[in-house]
């Protein structure tokens, strides 16, 4: 690389090491050739409605779904466990849609939407008040490889219900749901934090509509 530039003029020189740049950084960013994925299957069965289960709740806000820092990124990541299991990887050819924290948030609201428990469900930016609000934190969403062909993907987090009148605290609890890999590849491994991730949000949003019921029937005479 020494000889190469020797040979360049100094624009030259500033173009090469600009390449080499480009280079270094290319897999770090979002380029268009890279294959994007996603959680939400192309035509999603019909949430289970579970009207009737609980009396009508209050109207529920949810915050905006946080992340560890290394999550805050569309990278696809996975670890090879049965090589080097405490060094993150990412696929070079394929991404996320959106960041695990802003594809989890779409399909919590819409599943808490469409649950049919709860008078109305806000988004962070909606205008109103609400009683409830619900804030969620993703501490893990990455694709394990067991093996050279199997694996699992695994969501996890904490949920935390706040009753807005004071913002006090009622419950927090840690989530933690796998899928299967059908496929020891980038396609399989979305379709299996695809399934993970609809566990996930399914558990949050009962959890939370349990949880919400509880404390208004303990607060009544």
């Amino acid at each position: 690389m020494r000889h190469l530039c020797s040979k360049c003029s100094p624009v030259g020189k500033r173009a090469v090491l600009a390449g080499l740049v480009l280079l270094a950084t290319g897999c770090a960013t979002s380029v268009s050739w890279q294959a994007p994925y996603d959680i939400t299957p192309p035509h999603p069965a019909p949430l289970a409605s579970t009207t009737g289960s609980t009396a009508m709740l209050p109207v529920l806000r949810l915050r905006p779904v946080s992340a560890v820092h290394w999550l805050e990124t569309d990278s696809y990541q996975y670890h090879l466990l049965y090589q080097d299991p405490q060094r993150l990887l990412a696929y070079r050819d394929a991404r996320w849609i959106g960041t695990p924290p802003q594809m989890i948030a779409s399909r919590l609201q819409r599943q808490l939407e469409e649950s049919g428990q709860w008078r109305a469900v806000l988004t962070p930016l909606s205008r109103g008040s609400s009683v409830w609000l619900l804030q969620v934190r993703l501490t893990d969403f990455v694709v394990n490889f067991s093996g050279p062909d199997a694996g699992a993907a695994l969501v996890a987090g904490t949920a935390t219900l706040v009753k807005t009148a004071d913002y006090q605290v009622v419950a927090q609890r840690h989530f933690r749901f796998t899928g299967t890999l059908p496929s020891a590849n980038a396609q399989g491994g979305a379709k299996a934090m695809a399934t993970a991730s609809a566990r996930f949000v399914r558990a949050v949003s009962s959890w939370a509509a349990q949880t919400a019921a509880t404390e208004h029937s303990a607060r009544q005479p």
